[in-house]
């Protein structure tokens, strides 16, 4: 019998969104009768975050950190990588990510946007996160249910 491997998702509601709660730069939309999505209406400065406690995961299995998100068909600003940032006990990975490229093909449909990977350790700790974008253009249109820590498959 395969061992299960722990998956976790971090929900729209539950993510660090800078400006969220002003309704100038964000709306929370209901998806389901228990959950919301965040989508973007206008901002210059983007930074979402969040965390996983490592204790969560299964130590020794490979993960992927994916941002599970659409960008809508009038979506803008995006034409200039943004910055991912990940650490974790086994250290820290900085990297860019143009997010218009990864959604050419599939606007207004969910997609999987995979941010990074790493290997759970059994060391105390928490997986951090954080997409962001500091200055540049005005941005909008993408749309983030969450972002989900789970088994490479």
């Amino acid at each position: 019998m395969e061992e299960s491997k722990n998956d976790y998702m971090v929900c729209a509601r539950d993510l660090k969104i800078i400006w969220s709660r002003d309704r100038r730069y964000w709306r929370w939309v209901k998806e389901t009768e228990n959950s919301y999505v965040a989508e973007l209406l206008n901002v210059c400065w983007l930074k979402v975050s969040g965390k996983v406690e490592n204790s969560n995961l299964s130590p020794g299995t490979q993960y992927e950190v994916v941002l599970v998100a659409k960008m809508k068909t009038r979506a803008y600003g995006w034409d200039a990588p943004v910055n991912f940032k990940f650490t974790h006990p086994g250290g820290t990975k900085d990297w860019t990510i143009n997010l218009e490229n990864k959604f050419k093909d599939s606007k207004d449909q969910w997609k999987d946007i995979k941010l990074g990977e790493f290997i759970a350790s059994a060391n105390p700790g928490d997986i951090e996160f954080w997409l962001y974008k500091y200055g540049g253009k005005w941005k909008s249109g993408l749309v983030i249910k969450g972002v989900a820590v789970r088994p490479k498959s």
